[in-house]
């Protein structure tokens, strides 16, 4: 049984796509069903925002980081993109930096990529 703290780090944006005049990015992850999400702040007007914001998760054989990249906005929040990460090979290696693409709705192109760098320390 695979049990420890898996941390993550949101690093930065590039590319990310303006869903109206502004672009204010945030991210949210949550691991597979987890009712536990995290969620960064906004990035006032930019395509490329750097959030470099650590979260922590206690970890028992999850196998799968959810994450989504919304644009604030005053009456309702736009979808950038989202992507599901696949983390067993974090618990191997205990750490993962990588660029994850946000496919758009019909998975045809990329709406920009955010990096994540995660580290597992078993308990």
């Amino acid at each position: 049984m695979t049990r420890g703290i898996l941390a993550i780090h949101i690093g930065k944006g590039k590319d990310l796509k303006k869903t109206d005049d502004f672009g204010d990015p945030y991210v949210e992850i949550w691991l597979d069903n987890s009712a536990q999400k995290f969620k960064t702040e906004a990035r006032r007007d930019t395509s490329t925002p750097v959030w470099d914001k650590k979260y922590h998760y206690n970890v028992t054989n999850q196998c799968e980081l959810n994450v989504r990249v919304m644009d604030e906005d005053i009456l309702s929040d736009d979808l950038i993109g989202t992507s599901k990460v696949d983390i067993s090979s974090v618990y191997k290696d205990y750490y993962l930096d990588t660029w994850i693409n946000l496919p758009d709705v019909d998975g045809k192109h990329r709406d920009g990529q955010i990096r994540l760098i995660l580290e597992f320390f078993p308990h």
